[in-house]
């Protein structure tokens, strides 16, 4: 499994933070990407490790992009404000949910979760 971590994100300093936190534990990130039709092109391009997805983009909502990601075998881990944790499970049930605010720990063991460190 490759250590990329696909990031989907459109706010510019929260991408930002994500992305630290992200090289901090050792891992390199791909994106982000703003929205859905980039998310999509993306991953028809290659796979990552695993993906940490915003679910409101610039576009709409990520679920396209989440659903190829995990139909693909990608693990996912939502990093949003707008999305009910229960409605995510139930839809995605091996996803993990960090909502926002999340502290840069609990992110950060997410990603190590999904690499099995």
């Amino acid at each position: 499994m490759t250590k990329t971590v696909m990031l989907i994100e459109d706010e510019l300093f929260v991408a930002l933070d994500v992305q630290d936190v992200v090289e901090e534990a050792g891992f390199a990130v791909d994106g982000p990407y703003v929205s859905v039709a980039e998310a999509l092109e993306a991953v028809a391009n290659h796979l990552p490790g695993c993906a940490i997805l915003d679910v409101r983009l610039t576009d709409g909502e990520v679920f396209p992009a989440a659903d190829v990601l995990r139909d693909a075998g990608v693990p996912i881990i939502f990093h949003s404000g707008h999305a009910d944790a229960t409605s995510l499970r139930g839809r995605y049930p091996h996803a993990l949910v960090c909502s926002k605010p999340c502290s840069p720990s609990a992110l950060r063991a997410a990603v190590e979760t999904v690499f099995g460190r």
